[in-house]
């Protein structure tokens, strides 16, 4: 739960609720007994490009963006996941949020950042919803995610799913050239890898 005494200008308290957010998700996990979608690693991960880019977008409210980074896959888990995760994620954010003393005029934003965050059918609007989309997108390249996806579907016989996934992590990331410059040679490197891997068959 997230009752914590918060004041805005209250670093401390705001760093207790990422914390508590960061709980939250973990037992979720600890809940379902397994990790099935490697998602701590993940939003590990995905922190410190929030960080990243926080530290070179000043103008962005870090904690939105890091309390949001730790609440928007909260929605993969339980299982099964009828919906949209994105959507689950928003709504399991909401009521960790909702009558607990975060501050109420501040909730919108995070909740934004959760439901946009794969530029789907919500885009990001605020800078701290494009910082999150795009820390998502960016921890993608720099973890296993795409190996990952590429050997399940090759255990599961499917199209593999790891190509389209790169292009759209790729295309997001335009939001933030530097960070896209950044990445171009590693996004070149898992295209090589998983094509090679795709051609080895056992």
């Amino acid at each position: 739960m997230l009752a914590i005494v918060a004041n805005r200008d209250d670093i401390t308290a705001m760093r207790d609720f990422i914390a508590s957010a960061k709980a939250a998700f973990q037992n979720k996990i600890e809940t379902l007994g397994y990790d099935p979608f490697g998602l701590l690693q993940h939003v590990a991960e995905m922190e410190k490009w929030g960080n990243y880019l926080c530290d070179r977008h000043p103008q962005a409210d870090r904690h939105t963006v890091l309390l949001a980074v730790w609440l928007h896959d909260i929605g993969h888990y339980p299982l099964p996941a009828e919906i949209d995760h994105a959507v689950r994620s928003e709504q399991t954010a909401k009521e960790l949020l909702d009558g607990e003393e975060y501050p109420a005029n501040e909730i919108p934003a995070v909740l934004h950042c959760v439901r946009a965050h794969r530029c789907k059918d919500v885009l990001p609007e605020t800078l701290e919803a494009k910082i999150v989309a795009r820390a998502d997108s960016a921890s993608h390249m720099t973890d296993d995610m795409y190996i990952n996806i590429a050997r399940d579907d090759k255990a599961a016989k499917h199209a593999f799913r790891a190509y389209d996934k790169m292009e759209r992590d790729y295309r997001d990331l335009a939001a933030f050239p530097e960070v896209k410059k950044l990445l171009t040679p590693l996004y070149r490197a898992w295209q090589r890898v998983i094509t090679e891997y795709e051609r080895v068959n056992l």
